[in-house]
């Protein structure tokens, strides 16, 4: 199971692809390659993260674009640091107490996980917790964090192993099967979240980019990439959740392999046309030039043993 990168007639490089699909129940509906590997969910944990400031009662009076943005990993738009500007203002917190990146206030606004340390921040000052250090594993916005991510994992908190991920915050290691069954179960457990990133899905990532042009074009879904190309789907309307991760953590090839995904989860005709650019996106020249492209070889297992590649549905 792969995704070829293509120069020319040539395949250049291989990408090995492993896909989970569970129900909400956690029962595996089908696969490619390992759905038992271990994976770092990062920025795919960004929806339950917010969770920590929802249950302090920090996001009373929050729109969508506010609670979107908390869970989004931005391209750093004007409208995504105004959005996140706002939601200090909504919490009476200072910028500059964010400790996502280096660099100025601006710079830390437009980096991708603002929203989610915004987040952290709106929680801890409701707590009563301290502000600095909120990164940190001990500080008890990241305990509460690892709770929330346990729970929806259906997993002991002492058995999730965790690592800093890479604005430093927490990150929580599971299997692949698990973080699909999370997604299956978001819309559910996490409707406040769910309901905004559906509402406002160019607050999550960007115009043309997978996150958002999924929610706009495929009813129902909600869509979350994260760092090391592990790329969460919930698609309600077929009670399933989707976790696709390319081994290698090559970013490049998650658009094809989830295109192929989605292809056999929801029937070829089911596939709005404005989605066809993530099939087999370009390789380009360093003028910019389409020299080749990306094209995946996903093909999924069922339960069964057969392949769905033929298939309308799951």
């Amino acid at each position: 199971m792969s995704v070829s990168v293509m120069r020319g007639g040539l395949e250049e490089s291989r990408h090995q692809v492993h896909v989970a699909v569970a129900r909400p129940d956690g029962t595996l509906v089908a696969w490619a390659g390992d759905p038992e590997r271990l994976t770092t969910m990062r920025s795919t944990a960004k929806p339950l993260q917010l969770q920590v400031a929802i249950d302090a009662g920090a996001c009373e009076g929050w729109d969508d674009e506010l609670v979107a943005v908390c869970c989004s990993s931005h391209v750093g738009l004007d409208e995504h640091v105004a959005a996140v500007r706002r939601g200090f203002e909504a919490a009476a917190l200072d910028p500059e107490l964010l400790r996502n990146s280096s660099g100025d206030v601006e710079a830390r606004l437009r980096h991708d996980c603002s929203g989610n340390h915004l987040g952290f921040l709106a929680a801890s000052a409701a707590r009563g917790w301290p502000l600095e250090g909120y990164r940190a594993p001990e500080h008890p916005s990241q305990q509460a964090a690892l709770g929330v991510v346990a729970a929806a994992a259906r997993v002991p908190a002492a058995e999730i192993s965790t690592c800093p991920d890479g604005c430093g915050v927490v990150c929580f290691a599971l299997p692949l099967r698990v973080a699909a069954a999370i997604y299956a179960r978001l819309p559910d457990e996490y409707p406040r979240q769910a309901a905004a990133m559906r509402a406002r899905p160019e607050m999550v990532r960007g115009p043309g980019e997978l996150d958002t042009e999924l929610m706009r074009h495929l009813p129902s879904a909600v869509s979350k990439g994260g760092a090391e190309a592990l790329h969460c789907l919930s698609l309600p309307e077929q009670g399933l959740g989707v976790a696709v991760r390319i081994d290698d953590g090559g970013s490049r090839a998650v658009a094809p392999a989830s295109f192929d995904v989605l292809r056999q989860l929801l029937g070829e005709q089911a596939i709005p046309d404005a989605l066809e650019p993530f099939r087999g996106p370009p390789v380009l020249d360093s003028s910019g030039v389409a020299i080749g492209n990306l094209r995946g070889h996903v093909k999924l297992t069922s339960r069964s043993g057969s392949s769905m590649e033929k298939r309308d549905g799951p």
